[in-house]
């Protein structure tokens, strides 16, 4: 199945439900070039996608470096924002004090979208390996501060953080660099010709090369980073 409940409500403009999440992100928001680029696309897909395809604004994209607390998970009071705060810049810190964690500006290439069944993504080039260097100085970090994350989707020897209370989840680092852009608020008629009709629009994409200037951890109260990029949120 493709459909998403979250993005059902998005789609319809119902309120979100409470949920929230703890995110380190890069390249949020995105270059002026980006967000003019992404918009024509954007305009392209909305004529072309069947009923039922939901494309992010493009103030929702971002490249996750870390999902510390998915927001899946639940809501999160003011109380437990501030453990999730208080249990995770140590290992922030930590790991940004590392000699491997990347020095700023580094570079990424947005490359074509690409329609993967439940979600339209752009895949990113990490020039300067710059993602992987930071997802290894978390790693070893997490691991120090006695927590496990999950590798992709491998929960296997996930843990969470000693301190996490009850019911919290364990840390997750993604095993790709990318942004979401589509997702399915209901089933398409015919995947096939879905698939189609977005690969048509996607190979007008040029490729871009952008400058990155730092990491940034959010409090991710609106569904996929469907929040202001004013920075209230940011917490490091």
């Amino acid at each position: 199945m493709w459909a998403n409940k979250i993005v059902a409500r998005l789609a319809s403009g119902e309120a979100p439900a409470d949920d929230c999440g703890l995110v380190l992100v890069c390249s949020w928001p995105m270059p002026q070039e980006v967000l003019q680029a992404y918009e024509h696309l954007r305009d392209e897909l909305r004529d072309v996608m069947p009923d039922g395809a939901y494309i992010y604004p493009a103030s929702t994209l971002h490249c996750t470096v870390t999902t510390l607390r998915a927001f899946t998970a639940g809501p999160m009071d003011a109380e437990l924002r501030e453990t999730m705060r208080s249990l995770w810049m140590p290992v922030l810190n930590a790991a940004r004090a590392m000699e491997e964690w990347p020095s700023v500006p580094f570079k990424l290439r947005i490359n074509h979208p690409t329609l993967e069944g439940a979600a339209g993504i752009f895949r990113y080039d990490d020039l300067d390996g710059a993602v992987e260097s930071m997802r290894s100085c978390l790693r070893k970090a997490i691991e120090a501060a006695g927590g496990k994350a999950a590798e992709g989707m491998d929960w296997s020897e996930a843990k969470a953080l000693p301190g996490t209370p009850d019911g919290q989840i364990a840390p997750q680092i993604p095993n790709i660099v990318h942004s979401t852009v589509l997702r399915w608020s209901s089933e398409p008629p015919d995947q096939a010709a879905a698939k189609e009709s977005f690969a048509k629009v996607a190979e007008k994409w040029t490729p871009l090369d952008i400058e990155v200037g730092r990491a940034t951890a959010v409090f991710e109260d609106h569904p996929y980073m469907h929040l202001g990029t004013d920075g209230e949120k940011n917490i490091w």
